[in-house]
């Protein structure tokens, strides 16, 4: 009988997580290297907080969500009216909200020990 109450509570878990790990695979490796790229490169290090950082981030949106604020942040910046339907979106707006909300909660649980250790990347 002790051998099955682990399995018990390990299945009674795993929807919470399932739900929280929605994001393919392929997405999730992107937005880990491409985050890396952002900290300075491959250390073990960045591999630990962007890790985190999706992690963060898809506990609080859900991928199509994540998919849309990204897509409206990518084309924000494209010039005439094509981009102004990205601009100028109530729910881009929103959605881009929250994808930046998470982010910033990532940043705060993901990267703190480079706070602590003056190891932030350097602008450039």
């Amino acid at each position: 009988m002790k051998k099955v109450f682990p399995i018990f509570l390990f299945l009674g878990w795993m929807p919470a997580a399932a739900i929280a790990n929605d994001y393919p695979t392929l997405e999730r490796v992107d937005q880990v290297l491409t985050c890396m790229n952002k900290h300075g490169g491959q250390t073990i290090d960045n591999l630990y907080g962007c890790s985190c950082e999706i992690d963060v981030i898809a506990s609080q949106i859900g991928f199509d969500d994540f998919v849309e604020a990204s897509t409206f942040e990518a084309y924000r910046a494209m010039p005439g009216e094509k981009g102004g339907i990205f601009r100028e979106s109530k729910r881009g707006e929103k959605i881009i909200g929250q994808l930046q909300k998470a982010r910033a909660e990532a940043e705060k649980k993901c990267f703190m020990r480079r706070k602590y250790e003056g190891l932030e990347p350097k602008a450039g």
